[in-house]
């Protein structure tokens, strides 16, 4: 059997060579059982108890988070669904995760009654919170803080909206959370019904549990995305009338607003609707007219008070659920108001985040995909499917990291995955635990499970002959964590100074002006079909003026409400070279070769390699050296004491490769964007792990054995050692994830 690899690289087709696929094993892990003689177990990491000292908080700058007592402390997270399955499962899935280095879960809720028949308006899902009870319960028994995410507006049916005496002219509740006071009403008894009463699992309410740390305040909903114009009828009109009222606080009058337009019409209204002065409800642009493919015309200014409209319409509503929280409420969780992208990220991305800053917390939820083609593809992989097996290493851009950060807020990504069947996958975690550790991006959450431990290849819903997409318990990306958790909690790889603070008055927000450096926009199969389904950012926006590799080089930081000048390190553009397309971290201990698909870690405490090894053989790092032939995979040398590499008294070595189900082929394919694949055979259980063949020599005088591990940290054999001019030398077992050396 042979495998293509293809990849899309800058609007250039690349293709490289056809290789024989390496020999594989089987992954089949045993139940863990959580043994003390386990010699890889990262639950020393966590607190005996998830707020033993108090509420998570921010750090006195208010752009990291720290413990009740002050210290600082970093969140290895991710989504879990297991609380479905209840509490003795999720106790032994809170084990579970602990060992792995886990200190944050997210439960993605939905605390209104969402379905189709029983319920009120007013009413909440008390299967859902005894859901989260159970889960805050478990999880802080093993020093686990917990994230929630309360509401969903995509999952409420209309026929549940209109039962509930809301009437929805609209394509459901999307956006109506910023205008609708019913709504809104509802929203704060949700939230009451949901932290006042006692868990009885705790005793503790959750308003008082600091094993509960941050709250959000709902799902992918924004007025800055296209789902703003879905907006109809009665919801229209009600948002028009709050844009009427809007233009007659800032400037004294309606008449005095059409003055400044000039008379200007809504270019493309929502719902055909029209200016009505009298009545002061004013009609609102399509989205598409504030993003960078339109001209604004004569609406400029028309356009510029709509999206400080829009923007502050949200802000407001955040900071009336803060204050709600903290004063009527009584909860001192953190709050993060919103994690959604918007219509065009290169305009209207800050816009977005500004309106979040009246909260504790900035989020997002950033995917990592490649073409994938199908009937179910936004939740399975059957036969027939259309894909292309395009790794993140040649396409640097779409790490998820690649974020503007407001400074003095903690940033979370609260989903993300390297989503199949674009298989390399391995490198997710360490990217982003190296990319975290050097931007300050503050927490992670990977996207998700619903399996107690390991997930092996299954139907995504139990059904359907397929394989599941969302899956993180895998060991392609569950399987790297114990290397990525280390590397992140313990800042092994330095945080870098700001290499961009772009200053940014609130006037330039209003009028969509192009940032100094623009992110790239993440893609969402659930989301860009049909009406969202365009390619973005491409029209009348000036090229940003400075390089977006740099959110490769340290963190870049915006400045809301300032009118300082703005800064760019004195070094960055020296680390940028897209010629020879390789960017090196502001430290220095950072390098990623896009051309050679290859990133190198190399600092005292982490070194290692991740991507094409074959692309040099050989890897001669500060301490170590790698030589491999593998055509994917990653290998990554940590202390687990903490200390540099050379003096450390036990190291982890962690092996990760390409693994696909037992079974899974795969045919050439045409696409109309260039050459693709057809799946052929989705395959079943269990897991197939690419093997690698590969050497590694350390320089450390006091480590002398190594053992290979299986994948729940036991003792799985000698794994032979030589030591010649100063260097441990050993080869890698071709069938395990881990070794420990000391």
């Amino acid at each position: 059997m042979r495998r293509q690899c293809i990849a899309l690289i800058a609007g250039v087709l690349w293709t490289p060579a056809v290789a024989d696929t390496p020999a594989t094993w089987d992954f089949q892990p045993a139940q863990d059982v959580f043994s003390d003689t386990a010699l890889l177990d990262l639950s020393y990491l966590n607190e005996a108890t998830a707020g033993e000292t108090g509420f998570i908080r921010r750090s006195d700058d208010g752009a990291a988070f720290v413990r009740g007592d002050g210290a600082p402390i970093r969140f290895w997270a991710l989504n879990t669904y297991v609380a479905r399955h209840g509490m003795a499962a999720l106790e032994d899935h809170a084990r579970f995760l602990a060992k792995r280095g886990v200190n944050m879960v997210r439960l993605h809720g939905q605390i209104p009654q969402a379905g189709e028949s029983g319920g009120t308006l007013e009413e909440i899902d008390t299967a859902e919170r005894d859901r989260l009870w159970q889960l805050v319960a478990a999880m802080r028994q093993e020093g686990i803080y917990v994230t929630f995410s309360p509401y969903y507006p995509h999952l409420v049916h209309p026929e549940a909206a209109q039962r509930w005496q809301v009437p929805v002219d609209s394509e459901g509740l999307t956006g109506m959370i910023y205008f609708d006071p019913v709504l809104q009403e509802a929203y704060k008894g949700w939230l009451r019904e949901t932290l006042l009463p006692v868990n009885p699992y705790t005793g503790l309410a959750l308003k008082d549990d600091p094993a509960l740390a941050i709250i959000q305040m709902q799902n992918e909903d924004s007025l800055l995305f296209w789902t703003f114009n879905s907006i109809k009828g009665r919801e229209a009109a009600l948002l028009g009338a709050r844009f009427g009222q809007f233009l007659g606080e800032k400037y004294g009058t309606l008449a005095a607003a059409q003055d400044a337009w000039g008379n200007a019409a809504a270019p493309g209204p929502i719902d055909d609707m029209r200016d009505d002065w009298d009545s002061g409800v004013i009609a609102l642009s399509n989205i598409w007219h504030l993003t960078s493919d339109a001209d604004p015309g004569d609406a400029a200014a028309r356009l510029a008070d709509q999206t400080e409209f829009l923007t502050m319409i949200m802000r407001d509503w955040h900071a009336e659920i803060a204050r709600f929280l903290r004063e009527d409420i009584g909860a001192p969780q953190l709050f993060n108001a919103g994690n959604w992208r918007t219509a065009d990220d290169v305009l209207l991305d800050d816009l977005e985040r500004y309106s979040y800053t009246a909260g504790d917390v900035i989020g997002v939820n950033r995917y990592v995909n490649a073409l994938h083609e199908g009937e179910y593809v936004g939740w399975a992989i059957v036969a027939g499917d259309t894909y292309r097996e395009d790794g993140l290493l040649r396409r640097p851009l779409d790490l998820p990291t690649t974020l503007r950060q407001p400074v003095g807020y903690p940033y979370i990504i609260s989903e993300t995955l390297w989503v199949p069947p674009m298989w390399e996958q391995s490198e997710g975690p360490i990217l982003m635990a190296a990319y975290q550790a050097l931007t300050g991006i503050d927490i992670s959450y990977w996207f998700s499970t619903d399996e107690t431990q390991w997930r092996a290849p299954q139907s995504a819903n139990g059904y359907l002959p397929s394989i599941g997409k969302w899956q993180v318990a895998t060991p392609q990306q569950m399987g790297a964590f114990p290397a990525a958790a280390l590397i992140f909690r313990l800042g092994l790889i330095d945080e870098a100074p700001p290499v961009v603070i772009e200053h940014r008055p609130r006037d330039t927000l209003w009028a969509r002006a192009a940032p100094l450096v623009a992110a790239q926009q993440g893609y969402d199969p659930n989301r860009d079909t049909g009406i969202f389904g365009k390619l973005l950012g491409s029209g009348r926006a000036q090229q940003p003026e400075i390089s977006p590799y740099s959110f490769l080089a340290g963190p870049v930081q915006v400045d809301f409400d300032s009118e300082t000048g703005n800064f760019v390190h004195p070094d960055l553009a020296s680390l940028i070279d897209e010629d020879r397309q390789v960017v090196t971290s502001l430290t220095r201990e950072l390098s990623w070769d896009w051309g050679a698909g290859v990133v190198t870690l190399d600092a005292p405490r982490a070194q290692g390699v991740v991507g094409a090894l074959s692309s040099a053989t050989t890897f001669t790092l500060q301490d170590i050296t790698i030589e491999s032939d593998a055509e994917y995979a990653s290998i990554i040398v940590v202390p687990l004491d903490g200390q540099p590499i050379a003096d450390a008294s036990q190291l982890l070595v962690q092996i990760n490769s390409i693994a696909r189900p037992t079974g899974w082929s795969a045919a050439s394919a045409a696409h109309e964007s260039g050459p693709a694949l057809e799946v052929t055979a989705f395959g079943e259980a269990p897991w197939q792990i690419d093997r690698v063949n590969a050497q590694v020599s350390i320089r450390n005088n006091g480590l002398s054995r190594a053992t290979a591990l299986d994948a729940n940290g036991m003792a799985n054999g000698e794994v032979t050692a030589s030591r010649n001019n100063g260097m441990l030398t050993l080869t890698l077992p071709s069938d395990a994830l881990y070794v420990i050396i000391d």
